[in-house]
């Protein structure tokens, strides 16, 4: 989970003039006690040896009560906090002028693996001394690459614990399950935590490298070492957005890739097209039975997904795909009574579309006995 508390922060001192140890104290908008951390590590190599004072000129407005999140790093001030990037030339795109490069002041926090915390603005006041010791490039390499691992593990940590709206079904109304649905629920996770990783890294020098390392893409990083060792160079594609086949693991993309062209799945493609432009509309968000039937028929896309990778083993137990198969029909006519609430006018051409895909299922259960 990342965390911005940007708004929430008023000033903060940051003083590395120890080495190997951080020392951050930060102010917050409710005027409380400051919350103090004692890091271990130190910051990048621009206030590396240095103490930098520094002031928030957005936070939000002044409240007289302790605010629930600053209230929740007071009692972690003291507990497992470990640094990630600490600096203030955290470099990206101007908002108003792209050719422009603004700096970030950039503070990454990671709590108990779960949480990333994050203060970063480029609307800020500094002071900031002179360097009590100056940082070797091999310690800043050793820094950067700890903090890096840092990041890593959050999101292996959170990627473990994650449940997409297909788990959410299964264990909630106790499906049956199978190993594709895992398999699935893992890709799903990294595609939900990747904005955020890419958000840190598409403005850096390398940004890929270190973009797939965190996001555990280790067979990216044996390709462009293959190229470089072939002397060619490395595919630049920063800006391409990753889809769910990136996140699947190597010996499993194959079989995803193919079950996405499974007649069953491009008939579920045609539907899911249609609940893109009538029901994930800017009027729904924020209305509960909306984000609560997107939610659901996202999980029965996955679960359909799952059921034909099941199907296309060399051999799997009928008896759990047809069951599966007899679920997902009723699922699909849930749908159907949900999306009136919805949308009404729409909710005549989808149960049309639905019925079509109810009936492609009961073709696909019909494959499974010779």
């Amino acid at each position: 989970m990342l965390a911005l508390i940007t708004p929430l922060i008023t000033r903060g001192v940051i003083d590395n003039t120890s080495r190997g140890v951080t020392h951050l104290t930060l102010w917050g908008i409710d005027g409380g006690e400051p919350i103090d951390f004692i890091l271990e590590g130190n910051c990048l190599r621009d206030i590396a040896g240095c103490r930098v004072s520094f002031t928030n000129r957005q936070p939000t407005r002044a409240q007289k009560e302790e605010h629930p999140v600053l209230a929740q790093l007071r009692s972690h001030s003291q507990g497992h906090v470990q640094a990630g990037d600490i600096t203030l030339s955290r470099r990206v795109p101007d908002e108003d002028n792209r050719r422009a490069l603004s700096n970030l002041l950039s503070v990454e926090l990671f709590v108990q693996r779960e949480t990333r915390l994050l203060i970063e603005t480029a609307d800020f006041d500094y002071e900031i001394s002179l360097p009590q010791w100056e940082m070797t490039w091999q310690e800043a390499n050793s820094q950067a690459f700890l903090n890096m691992e840092a990041l890593r593990d959050h999101v292996a940590y959170n990627v473990s614990r994650f449940e997409g709206a297909a788990m959410a079904i299964i264990h909630t109304e106790k499906l049956p399950s199978c190993s594709w649905d895992a398999r699935l629920n893992r890709a799903e996770a990294y595609m939900a935590i990747h904005p955020t990783i890419r958000a840190k890294y598409r403005h850096e020098i390398n940004g890929q490298l270190s973009e797939a390392y965190v996001m555990d893409r280790t067979d990216l990083l044996n390709q462009m070492a293959a190229e470089d060792e072939a002397h060619m160079p490395p595919e630049q594609n920063g800006d391409r957005n990753w889809d769910v086949l990136d996140f699947v693991l190597p010996d499993h993309a194959k079989a995803v890739k193919g079950a996405m062209h499974h007649p069953l799945f491009q008939e579920t493609s045609r539907l899911t097209a249609l609940v893109q432009k009538h029901m994930m509309i800017r009027e729904n968000v924020g209305r509960e039975e909306a984000e609560d039937f997107i939610k659901r028929y996202a999980g029965v896309v996955s679960y359909i997904l799952a059921t034909i990778l099941l199907t296309r083993q060399s051999s799997f137990p009928v008896d759990l795909a047809s069951r599966r198969v007899q679920i997902i029909q009723k699922l699909i006519q849930e749908l159907c009574a949900r999306s009136r609430r919805v949308n009404e006018d729409v909710s005549a051409v989808f149960c049309e579309a639905a019925g079509l895909l109810i009936s492609k299922l009961e073709d696909f259960a019909a494959t499974f006995h010779p």
